[in-house]
């Protein structure tokens, strides 16, 4: 795909074309070897295309009928443990090298459902793309668990690039 494709052009009133930066890459990241594959394909694409890229992972932490009844204060002291500890393994997945080249890496840390939050930020950052990978589950698992990747499909604006381990 030449970098072209990607860049949106738009043209003055004098019929001059001008180039727009091209809109942010979002790639969600569960820590697993697939998701690093993606963040791979999504770095080599933000490269190339000039685009900014985001990283996203999702704790996900929903409140249960149990958390009704529990300690406000443990429930968010559990929260800000589990957000800082997975702030510090998302800046672990870019090394340093990656970072210089792309100048400014976005990192998203949510709470949530998975496939929601992951297009929030595609939504909110108007992404043009957003990179998930694949796990590979079998129908059955699929039809009981779901996907998150089969859900951004599914829902996204935007195009979706799955990376299949």
């Amino acid at each position: 795909m030449a970098d072209d494709e990607w860049k949106e052009e738009t043209f003055d009133d004098e019929g001059t074309a001008t180039r727009e930066r091209a809109r942010p890459i979002v790639v969600a990241l569960d820590f697993s070897a697939v998701a690093r594959h993606a963040l791979a394909w999504a770095i080599d694409q933000a490269l190339r295309t000039g685009s900014e890229l985001h990283t996203v992972h999702v704790v996900d932490r929903r409140l249960h009928k149990g958390d009704l009844s529990a300690d406000p204060t443990a429930l968010k002291t559990e929260l800000a443990q589990v957000h800082a500890e997975a702030g510090a393994e998302l800046a672990r997945q870019l090394d340093d090298e990656h970072r210089a080249k792309l100048g400014h890496v976005i990192e998203h840390i949510r709470v949530g459902s998975p496939a929601e939050e992951i297009l929030a930020v595609a939504t909110e950052v108007v992404a043009s793309a957003i990179v998930v990978g694949s796990h590979g589950h079998g129908a059955l698992e699929r039809a009981l668990l779901g996907s998150t990747a089969e859900r951004v499909v599914r829902r996204a604006t935007c195009p979706v690039v799955v990376i299949k381990h």
